[in-house]
């Protein structure tokens, strides 16, 4: 096993990574809310989800965004610079959310990759009202880091297993 000493803090880097990508896609400040514990919540209603699998040769998980639906619609129209709801279809959404998790997962392993743990980024999967789990990882690091954004709720779900090399 890896010591823990030398494990990287998954809180600080999926954090960093949400907050770079809200402030460089949309300069959309966030600030960090303290979640009650590391265990996923449940389900909102109409949520969207996004699951984005890492993998490398001393660690693989996934990381997972939750996000409210009028976040999603406002992200579309700052994307699209579509007004109203007028042209935001369910599949623009669900393009958007799978992107941002793409942009989100990509800075977790680019970070990871700097401390010594590189890996590879798996096609994003999404889904509205679904529980998108990861593997189930016995022994495995699992956490979530909550942020406030532009009134949004946003949530960062992580799971992951380190292996020797």
């Amino acid at each position: 096993m890896t010591p823990t000493a030398n494990k990287p803090d998954l809180r600080r880097i999926g954090e960093r990574a949400f907050t770079e990508v809200l402030d460089t896609l949309w300069s959309l400040p966030a600030t960090v809310r303290a979640s009650a514990d590391n265990s996923p919540d449940s389900v909102a209603p109409d949520e969207l989800s996004s699951l984005v699998h890492l993998t490398g040769q001393r660690l693989s998980g996934s990381v997972r965004l939750r996000l409210p639906p009028a976040f999603v619609a406002d992200a579309v129209r700052r994307l699209t610079g579509l007004e109203g709801d007028v042209g935001i279809t369910d599949e623009l959404r669900q393009d958007a959310v799978g992107e941002f998790a793409n942009l989100v997962a990509g800075r977790v392993a680019s970070q990871l990759a700097a401390v010594g743990y590189p890996c590879q980024l798996g096609t994003p999967l999404v889904a509205r009202n679904a529980s998108l789990r990861a593997d189930n990882q016995n022994g495995g690091v699992r956490g979530r880091s909550d942020l406030i954004c532009a009134g949004h709720c946003l949530s960062l779900e992580f799971q992951f297993c380190y292996t020797d090399p």
